[in-house]
């Protein structure tokens, strides 16, 4: 029963951040009904365990908004001391041990050719150079509504009552066109010594059926582009990749792996690429590992639930992308060529052929009704039901043969839509995203990373070369490398030389957490009044 509530849990959540203001102050209203009603003495049945969960992700979004803050405070700190590479070559020489993270301004450079980018040399994709156009980080949004939304001000206070964190706490970020749209001034040509590129298959899940209670007709809701998974990530790197600090030392750079493709599920987001914190899947791993206090503090283990396979489209806030933009269509095509997966694999060809790509079947088809969200349709062919890495045209051929088989079994289509009707929404509803950055030589550069030694000496004028590589953070707190709770740097190479351009992130991380304790709250009242209407009040 706890894995079937957890599932509704999940469903509201993610449906929840899909409405506006004004339906949160009508749910929050009709909560405030059903406790008027069980005063009058009608039946109210509050599920306790549905109100754990909903409290339990009020108490882990407000651990990570101070965790968050805390991390900030260090990154001043951190930006402040001014450490140079000289400085750490000497502690190495006296013996001494290296920080676990340091900040280091100066300027990339590599030893080896420049790199290429892919985006300017794929038919489609060229014409979109410069165009930044990512999808809405829902749980900003919610976050922006309850600082500046009057109607929702019952649940701010509410979240400040339990949780101590305040809308006022919480930083103001620029508005949804400023981090979402807008226009770059590279375009991922001349002198390279790092492009990157990440693909994602963009879907649409929760689909739902309501009822009006009159009328007694049935509506079919279908969201768009709501759900995502990385199908793709590839690197080219010029070899001898380092950085010269403010003095002209060297140290080389130890890049983070490009795998932000699981075939096991959601892996860490690609750290370049500067993500907002994924925080639906950071609560479920959070429940997974620590596990949930149910009524009468008992202790439920949560090990066994299945990995998370698809999560928001991410927020990518580094000022490296050169472009983001999604495919007109279902199948990844763009206006003059719709055979851009093709063309990426190609261009990331190796020994064996051309690069794979990620086929993740729920990227393909209509959630299942009443089924986990680690389900797939019982219609699906077999040969499609695994998780596993095949050729772009391997790909396209199982979308073709996914988009017509969810139409024709799909229970989510009458009345509201035919099924020819479905299969026209198909280029409506999903797509595929490309998004490609690239770093030039000799750009002024702040590195946030963890200093190792790579090659050491000892003594006056021994020789000593410093790597920076990504952080392990944990280390330094005594946690596991895996707790949720623990501090979160990540490797980070950020244009300029300001502590600002650092910061940034972490403000958008804040918001996202507060978006997290409001939905929390939300569904705890939801649980505790018994579930009013059963998803009703979301649907309008």
């Amino acid at each position: 029963r706890l894995h079937a509530i957890l599932d509704g849990a999940g469903f509201f959540f993610r449906n929840a951040t899909q409405n506006s203001s004004e339906t949160w102050h009508a749910f929050w209203s009709t909560m405030s009904n059903e406790k008027e009603r069980s005063a009058a003495g009608e039946t109210v049945r509050p599920d306790p365990i549905g109100i754990c969960i909903g409290f339990c992700a009020v108490a882990f979004a407000a651990y990570s908004v101070y965790r968050s803050k805390r991390e900030a405070n260090r990154i001043i700190s951190l930006f402040e001391a001014n450490t140079q590479i000289k400085e750490l070559e000497e502690k190495v020489r006296r013996g001494e041990p290296l920080p676990n993270i340091v900040v280091i301004r100066g300027t990339i450079s590599a030893d080896g050719r420049d790199v290429c980018t892919v985006s300017p040399r794929v038919q489609g994709l060229r014409d979109k150079v410069g165009e930044i156009e990512q999808p809405k980080n829902a749980w900003i949004e919610i976050a922006r509504q309850a600082k500046r939304d009057p109607q929702l001000k019952g649940i701010a206070d509410a979240v400040v009552e339990r949780t101590g964190v305040d809308a006022a706490d919480v930083p103001d970020v620029p508005e949804p066109g400023d981090t979402y749209v807008r226009e770059s001034e590279l375009r991922g040509e001349g002198a390279l010594v790092l492009s990157e590129m990440l693909v994602a298959r963009i879907c649409a899940k929760h689909q739902r059926r309501t009822e009006d209670k009159k009328t007694k007709k049935m509506t079919i809701k279908r969201p768009c582009r709501n759900e995502s998974y990385n199908c793709f990530h590839g690197r080219r790197v010029s070899e001898g990749l380092h950085l010269l600090d403010l003095d002209g030392t060297r140290a080389d750079l130890d890049l983070p792996p490009a795998d932000a493709v699981g075939l096991a599920g959601i892996p860490e987001p690609p750290p370049l690429f500067l993500p907002v914190n994924d925080v639906w899947t950071e609560f479920t791993h959070y429940l997974r590992r620590d596990g949930l206090t149910g009524p009468g503090g008992r202790h439920q283990r949560l090990d066994d639930l299945p990995p998370m396979r698809l999560s928001d489209p991410y927020t990518l806030l580094s000022e490296f992308i050169f472009i983001d933009v999604q495919s007109t269509g279902d199948l990844g095509g763009l206006p003059g060529n719709p055979n851009v997966l093709n063309a990426i694999g190609e261009a990331y060809r190796g020994r064996d052929g051309p690069a794979k790509f990620l086929w993740e079947p729920r990227g393909f088809y209509d959630s299942v009704k009443g089924g986990g969200y680690d389900d797939v349709p019982a219609y699906a062919s077999a040969r499609f039901r695994r998780t596993e890495m095949v050729s772009a045209s391997e790909l396209t051929e199982r979308a073709q043969a996914a988009a017509r088989q969810n139409a024709l079994n799909t229970s989510y289509c009458e009345p509201s839509f035919s099924r020819e009707q479905l299969l026209q929404r198909r280029d409506q509803e999903n797509c595929f995203r490309y998004t490609e950055l690239a770093i030039p030589r000799g750009t002024p550069v702040t590195v946030l990373a963890r200093p190792m030694v790579a090659e050491a000496g000892t003594g006056e004028g021994a020789e000593c070369r410093i790597r920076l590589t990504s952080p392990l953070s944990c280390m330094e707190d005594g946690k596991a490398e895996d707790d949720p709770k623990s501090d979160r740097f990540r490797f980070r190479i950020r244009p300029g030389h300001t502590v600002e351009n650092l910061l940034r992130l972490r403000d958008l991380n804040v918001n996202a957490y507060y978006g997290l304790a409001i939905v929390g709250l939300v569904f705890a009242g939801w649980a505790a009044a018994g579930y009013p209407g059963m998803g009703a009040a979301l649907s309008t």
